[in-house]
């Protein structure tokens, strides 16, 4: 069947879909028509948010052919502000921004005592490993 995805304040698109593709394949699918990377999508239909692991058939009973789902695109958080997210939830505030700074000036530190090569081993064992887990969807490196 076909949905149309409408990106808030943004695009169009119409996209095929069936009832086993999973949110995160729509997800991929419109990330190659629209250049909008998947894990920036946040997939909503009548204001609730679909989940990844989903199937459009899990919501067969309101998602129909010619359906408007919405793209609501989410700007990537530093890493500094999802660890001291992180932190807050299990330390007192002063604790967690201590552990937050001593965390992001050893992080920094250990990046900058890594070579090209060992950045470029990392980066190919985790684009190798996504593939496996997503699907491919460029040239292997």
């Amino acid at each position: 069947m076909k949905i149309l995805i409408k990106v808030l304040k943004g695009e169009e698109c119409e996209v095929e879909v069936f009832d086993t593709t999973t949110i995160f394949e729509l997800k991929r699918k419109v990330e190659k028509i629209l250049n909008i990377p998947a894990a920036h999508q946040k997939v909503l239909y009548l204001g609730r948010t679909l989940v990844d692991c989903k199937t459009i058939g899990s919501y067969s009973t309101t998602i129909k052919p010619g359906s408007k789902l919405t793209v609501v695109v989410k700007e990537g958080e530093q890493l500094k502000d999802v660890m001291l997210k992180m932190f807050k939830r299990y330390y007192p505030e002063a604790q967690a921004v201590k552990m937050n700074h001593t965390f992001m000036t050893e992080f920094e530190r250990k990046l900058s005592e890594m070579s090209l090569d060992d950045i470029e081993r990392m980066a190919t064992y985790f684009l190798n490993r996504d593939r496996q887990l997503y699907g491919e969807t460029t040239q292997p490196i």
